[in-house]
């Protein structure tokens, strides 16, 4: 970088001389140091202001102070790109990180609002790198409107109180979000696509994580949501789509999963050592392989519609008049060996699912929902769609399969 021309202005001269509660400005340019901030400061850059780190240390720190604002401003470093402790007070918006390890890290502080910052990661293993945005130690948090993609996690969360995660966006990643030891937690409407996992959330109490979109989490080790030694827990209005296993709970209790749209996930719902005060009730089944596993009892299903449900309304009252039962020995081998999915619809696979439906109600790990709730309008329109794209999946591998005979006879 020894070809790089670097702007004149001096950031830190202006923010030791600078009077509390003032805003600075910074002119477009590049600039190279590690700025550190002490003092309640307004930095405000323009388009084309850009922080750049000195050595391995981050660019901008801000410590032991109250009330900052940060904004307007591009930062690249090799370690971390922005670090703050022991603040009061602090807002960080319209930030663009790059080529930095750790985009944002946050210790031991409060009252902190994070939104509309982009922190671009670099092609490689998760391992090598840092988090999007990290949180340690800290309360009444606010992280909106971001977009963080091919970090290890888009947002780290750990010994955290009070902490909202609303609106974002995070892509390539190991976890989108990652929430330890964390209690009073709420995430809404955030967009999670192709990373490993979509939530995890370990030794956590009392989180909502409602009206997010959780897709694409397919690898081997692939959660749409990951719960594991959680108490309280409310997972509601999600859609949870086309991952290994859309929701998997782990020694954790007191889980309401409510009001959710699973669609063609390889096992919907899992559950491993889950007490029974934890329910699945009123949420969508479209399309998945598995619908409902558990080592034991486990959770209670209630009053759920599911697209491979065989009985009927006789008393017309918009719920089944027999059990359903969330068994398929079919199911458990697909999810083992994929390539069988291409029978799922054959005749000896059909009569297996009835058989398994029959002979399995007894059986103590089998969860079984009393009162299947039968198909809405806007239901039975997704049903259509799942058919049709099954329908063009086949004939898309027919088509292949001909061009590749043709091209290997010629």
């Amino acid at each position: 970088m020894s070809d790089i021309v670097y702007a004149e202005f001096d950031i830190q001269g202006a923010i030791d001389t600078a009077s509390p509660g003032e805003v600075i400005h910074i002119p477009a340019g590049r600039y190279q140091g590690n700025f550190v901030v002490t003092k309640p400061l307004t930095l405000l850059g323009e388009e084309g202001t850009e922080f750049i780190s000195k050595n391995n240390e981050p660019p901008l720190r801000i410590e032991s102070t109250t009330t900052i604002s940060i904004s307007n401003i591009e930062l690249s470093g090799k370690s971390k790109a922005i670090v703050a402790s022991n603040v009061d007070g602090l807002e960080l918006s319209n930030i663009h990180i790059k080529d930095a390890y750790t985009g944002v890290h946050i210790q031991r502080s409060k009252n902190i609002h994070i939104h509309d910052i982009q922190v671009t990661g670099s092609e490689g293993h998760y391992a090598e790198k840092g988090n999007g945005i990290a949180i340690y130690k800290s309360e009444d948090i606010l992280i909106e409107n971001n977009h963080i993609e091919q970090m290890q996690d888009g947002i780290y969360v750990e010994e955290v109180n009070s902490i909202v995660v609303q609106h974002n966006n995070v892509t390539q990643s190991r976890y989108a979000t990652h929430f330890m030891y964390t209690r009073d937690a709420k995430a809404f409407f955030n967009n999670y696509l192709s990373n490993v996992t979509g939530f995890m959330v370990m030794m956590t109490t009392d989180i909502l994580l409602e009206n997010n979109t959780v897709e694409n989490h397919s690898d081997y080790n692939g959660y749409g949501m990951l719960l594991y030694d959680v108490q309280r827990a409310s997972i509601a209005k999600n859609v949870i789509k086309n991952n290994r296993t859309g929701v998997a709970l782990q020694k954790s209790s007191m889980i309401q999963i409510d009001t959710n749209n699973f669609q063609m996930n390889q096992t919907a719902v899992e559950g491993t050592k889950v007490s029974n005060n934890t329910t699945a009730s009123n949420n969508s089944f479209t399309g998945n392989i598995l619908t409902a596993r558990s080592d034991q009892l486990g959770f209670q299903l209630h009053s759920n519609y599911y697209d491979d449900y065989t009985g009927i309304d006789i008393e017309g009252d918009g719920y089944g008049d027999v059990p359903y039962v969330a068994m398929s020995s079919f199911g458990q081998w697909m999810v083992r060996q994929p390539v069988y999915q291409y029978f799922v619809a054959s005749p000896s696979v059909v009569l297996l699912t009835t058989l398994d439906q029959q002979i399995n109600k007894t059986e103590s790990k089998v969860l079984v929902d009393h009162t299947p709730r039968l198909a809405t309008k806007h239901e039975i329109v997704n049903n259509k769609l799942n058919v049709i794209q099954t329908l063009a999946g086949l004939l898309l591998l027919v088509g292949s399969l001909w061009l590749w005979k043709r091209g290997i006879t010629e």
